[in-house]
């Protein structure tokens, strides 16, 4: 794997130099232009007038920058490359008259390299270099196909980091802002897009798997001046490959794998593009996927009951019609065990016994549709979606003293509505404005049941907690250069939240509590800076403020009211480009301030509440680095130290006192290695290596919450042969066997004996990919 974070600079210039395959159209320029962009995955802006102007046809492989000088030259223009994947279309220069009597020059294509992105193919999203925006190498992607997105990123940056309880359970957080590592109904510190389409509300992720995607981006936050979503840790976007009119293709995954000592693996998926006629494509995604039992029974027998299923697809229809380009996408989602993967957290043998077992069930599905169109130098982007998710979930809550067993049945289910608009506009004289609204409204329920399981079918005790929400932002950021070679950005968020809530009891078919306080308004600003010392050095600062809205928890059938959590980050920096051999780096370090955290928590009871837990400080520095020492070799990494504290104030659920904040180790560490070592029978042979320190940290705050967890390093080794066309892959998780608590805790309601999930065993893992 490849780090997240930290060599934006050198990764996006080899992905933007190698050669691609290329099927374009002849047709108007515009249009023209931004496929390209798509299928090379670049960024663009255009600031030439290129009305009426038509682009030939283009077929072939070969890098992006000759694609795009194939395709302008025809209508006088030229590209110019003003940061990495990114490049301006301009007006071609007029040559000078040759001299009569030596032949003209050839024609050369020299990139120039500036201060400042512009981005229109992928709208801008705070100062270059200067807003937390970090991506996924494409080698790491090639790596981290198939697995849910969750812990793969997290597997991939210092900075982020999931809950690892499990596809479809997990909770992302970045930079140590962890609210817990428990699912309830408030609002994702991280929001998360496929695309320029909202995911949702609340947690957890839904963990999509991450087939046929083009690439990842990681913004650190807060990053609410810049997102409809304003979260106070984060954003993260997966973008899909979009539908390519050009192109009638198929492509097909199969494979499966051993664990230690556990059950066999399986997965397949068919990516399938068609276009229809110059001007729309289709694309559909499908996935199915078995990650196979470990845990044993009491006999030494591998139970299986472990294992966990994922199914899933998406689809895309894409068109132009009148210099729009519009897309209407889906994807559904379904990840379901039959039993967890805990075991006792003192002794973390493989080997699970219960009298109850603990299956859950994650759904996710979403349609939306996007529209972008460029006015001159304006860009618009519009996105509209809606989602649902719902997580089923059984504990065992039977007690020592107690003759039977007892579960707790809990389903968890968000409903969205979401609308997003973003303007984007650069003037002559370089400064840009970014900014737009968003509306969101849905629903929450969470439903409760405790039942007696001789009597499963009964619920001795039934409540529902329904929680509706509407938010309204309106956000913006205007950057422009006081001084050379300085960049500031300005921005603020100004939004209203209301959420109304009741509780039911649904055994007596009786409202028990309800909440319908007025909406609340809040402004945050931001703030953020850069000073290209040398073309090489950088240095940058970041003001963030970020708010997340009030609300009421439940517990024993009452509402009690929490606060609003607030966020400030303080954040400096230096970052350099590709030097010596390549080689490139970012030091930053910088203060969070959290007053008033939300956190999901647990009542000494086992029932899951939100509640302000009290007030954070997190200092952090964060090193990152990526460095070729030669062609065929590439290394990247980090580190992430962080010190945190948290003063707790929530007397009576957790007590007082002042301790670190939950689920965040005070260390973290990445390194990836993705080296081209040859070719094996006229087949390109490519070998990686991630390694992904996880430090200890415990599991949440409260009644017998101090379970360990982390403290290991997880490994992954991958050797692919082939190339575009087809391809085998063979991956070895976790090759040393190391065992560790990638979570520490299992059924609330048995806190006296806590649970924990352990580390996955060696698992080997063959596929093979063909494309048609």
């Amino acid at each position: 794997m490849s780090a997240v974070a930290w060599a934006v600079a050198s990764l996006l210039t080899a992905q933007a130099g190698a050669p691609q395959t290329f099927d374009l159209r002849a047709g108007p320029a515009v249009p023209s232009i931004n496929r390209l962009a798509a299928q090379a995955g670049i960024d663009v802006v255009i600031t030439a007038d290129l009305s009426g102007r038509q682009t030939p046809a283009l077929q072939g492989r070969m890098s992006p920058e000759a694609a795009l000088e194939r395709l302008l030259r025809p209508v006088g223009a030229r590209a110019v490359r003003i940061g990495d994947g990114v490049y301006r279309i301009e007006a071609a220069p007029r040559a000078a008259a040759p001299r009569p009597s030596s032949p003209p020059p050839p024609a050369v294509v020299e990139p120039a390299i500036l201060s400042e992105v512009v981005v229109t193919a992928v709208p801008p999203v705070g100062l270059k270099d200067a807003a937390g925006r970090s991506l996924v190498a494409p080698g790491a992607l090639e790596r981290i196909e198939g697995a849910g997105s969750s812990e793969a990123v997290a597997d991939l940056s210092a900075t982020v980091d999931s809950t690892r309880q499990g596809l479809g359970r997990n909770k992302l957080f970045v930079r140590g802002l962890s609210d817990s590592a428990m699912n309830g109904p408030l609002q994702a510190t991280v929001g998360q897009y496929l695309g320029d389409l909202r995911l949702g509300y609340g947690s957890p992720d839904p963990d999509l798997a991450l087939i046929d995607v083009q690439r990842i981006e990681v913004f650190e936050g807060p990053q609410g001046t810049r997102f409809g979503a304003g979260s106070i840790g984060g954003v993260l976007r997966i973008r899909p490959r979009a539908p390519l009119t050009a192109e009638t293709s198929a492509r097909l995954i199969v494979g499966g794998g051993l664990t230690s000592g556990g059950d066999d693996s399986h997965e397949a998926a068919v990516v399938l593009n068609h276009g229809l006629g110059d001007d729309a494509a289709a694309r559909l995604v499908a996935y199915t996927r078995r990650d196979g039992g470990f845990l044993h029974s009491p006999d030494g027998g591998s139970s299986g009951l472990d294992a966990i299923d994922t199914v899933g697809g998406r689809a895309a229809l894409r068109w132009f019609h009148n210099g729009w380009d519009f897309e209407l996408s889906g994807a559904a989602q379904r990840v379901s065990a039959d039993d967890s993967q805990t075991v006792p957290a003192d002794d973390i043998a493989l080997t699970r016994s219960t009298s109850v077992a603990e299956p859950y069930d994650s759904r996710f599905g979403l349609v939306g549709l996007t529209a972008r169109r460029q006015f001159g130098r304006v860009t618009l982007v519009s996105a509209t979606s809606i989602s649902h998710q719902r997580l089923t979930e059984r504990f065992d809550a039977t007690q020592s003293a107690e003759p039977v067993p007892s579960a707790i049945d809990r389903r968890q289910s968000v409903s969205t509505f979401s609308s997003e608009a973003r303007v984007d506009f650069t003037a002559d004289d370089g400064w840009t404005l970014s900014g737009g609204g968003s509306i969101a409204f849905g629903e929450t329920l969470v439903q409760r049941r405790y039942r007696l399981l001789p009597m499963a079918s009964i619920s001795e005790q039934a409540v529902d907690l329904t929680r509706q929400f509407t938010e309204l932002a309106a956000f913006g950021e205007v950057a422009l250069s006081p001084a050379p070679d300085w960049r500031v950005a300005i921005g603020a968020r100004v939004s209203t939240v209301r959420i109304e809530s009741d509780i039911q009891d649904v055994v007596v078919n009786m409202r028990l509590a309800d909440d319908r306080p007025g909406a609340t308004l809040r402004l945050t600003p931001s703030l953020s800076a850069r000073w290209d010392v040398t073309p090489a050095v950088t240095l940058f600062g970041r003001f963030e403020h970020a708010v997340r809205p009030a609300g009421v928890n439940e517990a024993n059938g009452a509402f009690a009211r929490y606060q609003g959590d607030r966020v400030i980050l303080l954040e400096v920096g230096a970052r350099t480009g590709p030097a010596w051999h390549g080689l490139s780096g970012e030091v930053s370090a910088g203060w969070v301030d959290w007053r008033d955290v939300q956190a999901d928590i647990v009542t000494e009871g086992g029932d899951l509440v939100t509640d302000n837990v009290g007030d954070g400080e997190i200092h952090f520095i964060s090193l990152k680095a990526a460095w070729r020492p030669h062609d065929a070799l590439e290394l990247s990494g980090g580190v992430f130290l962080n010190e945190s504290r948290l003063t707790r104030t929530g007397f009576s659920t957790i007590g007082g006192g002042t301790t670190d904040i939950p689920n965040v180790a005070p260390v973290g560490a990445q390194l990836s290695l993705d080296w081209e070592a040859g070719e094996i029978g006229r087949l390109p042979l490519r070998l990686g290596a991630d390694f992904r320190y996880i430090g200890q940290s415990r599991l949440g705050v409260g009644p017998m919450l101090d379970v360990p967890q982390g403290g290991y390093t997880r490994s992954e080794l991958t050797a692919r042969l082939g190339d575009d066309r087809r391809a085998a892959v063979l991956r070895i998780s976790n090759p040393f066997d190391v065992q560790g608590v990638r979570y520490g805790i299992g059924s609330p309601y048995q806190l006296s004996e806590p649970q924990a999930a352990p580390v996955r065993p060696l698992t080997v893992r063959l596929t093979f990919d063909a494309a048609f």
